[in-house]
């Protein structure tokens, strides 16, 4: 397919059609878009397009590549300290040996977190390990396509008045991430969202080691969207608290600055969330990226990479998340899950 980035035709075989309807949505299924950062003369040029409303060069599935290096914190998992004290079994009474250098650790239980050590479990006291394990990225090439141009214009309990462009990740973050350490175990317990409460909520948002540290320092994430608290955008979350099977209510909260689909964001309506008026209230737009074709549905396990698992920000109950299955069709898993991936989803405004 070739087309001109200035006009809103393409020529398949010889035929010329339409490719962009008057909202910037594709009309041909699956179109793979315009490199933007070939067509803007840098990320500051597009920020100033977008805060203009001037979307004429931009349109649903085109991308920015931005590439992520540095470390951050994984808060699913633990830092298990050299030095420290492993046993053969979780109650912590059989003395195998001390480790020999720092090394991430599983949640187990209350008390015992999980190693591994020459392909055999060990297990080491909780009070001896700090919540968060530094992992790092090399060079991730992530193609931040455009899901949505304004698709939360005057939303929120602040409304959202700045012209904004939503984008998506078209393949995942290199490594797996959990969720939650545990299925059933929040990282922040005074939360009321499944989403907010998560580990991978904190791995993505934390200020100081989150991954979003990472982006803000490329180009385009100079740009992203901080919310009226700096915490992202508002959105009417439901309310499920830990433990809880379902909604029990809902509320303005902030939804992080990186976030993730909701199942609704993605398939137009619920196959494993709530499908009451909890979560069918808020948020429920499927994102016009997502339309008509598996094409943007199917991401990769890095940049190019084969089909993977991906989750969304939609839990389905007490211990689980919704996800992405590796044919695209919906699915679900337990938050402890560590075979899942990641995009990531901004507004950039």
């Amino acid at each position: 397919m070739a087309n001109n980035p200035y006009i809103d035709k393409a020529v398949i075989d010889g035929v010329t059609y339409d490719i962009r309807a008057a909202n910037g949505t594709p009309v041909i299924s699956g179109y793979g878009g315009n490199d933007l950062s070939e067509e803007f003369e840098n990320a500051a040029e597009l920020h100033a397009a977008i805060a203009a409303g001037d979307f004429s060069k931009i349109r649903v599935g085109d991308f920015w590549p931005i590439t992520l290096s540095g470390s951050y914190k994984n808060f699913a998992k633990y830092t298990v300290p050299a030095g420290t004290t492993y046993y053969t079994e979780a109650s912590l009474t059989n003395n195998a040996g001390t480790t020999e250098a720092a090394m991430a650790g599983y949640y187990q239980s209350a008390t015992a977190v999980k190693i591994t050590i020459s392909g055999t479990d060990y297990f080491v006291s909780i009070n001896d390990c700090s919540l968060g394990y530094t992992e790092t990225l090399n060079n991730a090439i992530m193609k931040m396509e455009v899901a949505a141009i304004n698709p939360y214009i005057q939303h929120g309990d602040t409304a959202l008045t700045a012209q904004h462009v939503l984008f998506c990740s078209r393949d995942c973050l290199p490594p797996t991430l959990m969720m939650r350490a545990a299925n059933a175990v929040w990282h922040d317990t005074a939360a009321v969202n499944p989403w907010l409460g998560s580990a991978l909520y904190a791995t993505l948002n934390d200020e100081t080691d989150g991954i979003i540290k990472l982006v803000e320092a490329t180009d385009l994430g100079q740009y992203l969207f901080k919310g009226p608290q700096s915490k992202g955008m508002r959105a009417m979350l439901p309310t499920m608290a830990s433990g809880a099977a379902a909604p029990t209510s809902w509320a303005w909260n902030n939804r992080g600055k990186l976030f993730l689909p909701t199942e609704r964001e993605v398939y137009g309506a619920p196959a494993w969330g709530d499908k009451g008026g909890y979560e069918a209230g808020n948020l429920y737009n499927q994102w016009p990226i997502f339309a008509g074709s598996a094409r943007h549905i199917m991401k990769g396990a890095g940049n190019g990479g084969g089909r993977c698992h991906w989750w969304l920000e939609t839990a389905t109950a007490a211990t689980a998340f919704a996800a992405v299955d590796t044919n695209g069709t919906a699915t679900n898993g337990y938050a402890a899950y560590t075979a899942i991936r990641v995009p990531l989803c901004f507004l950039v405004t």
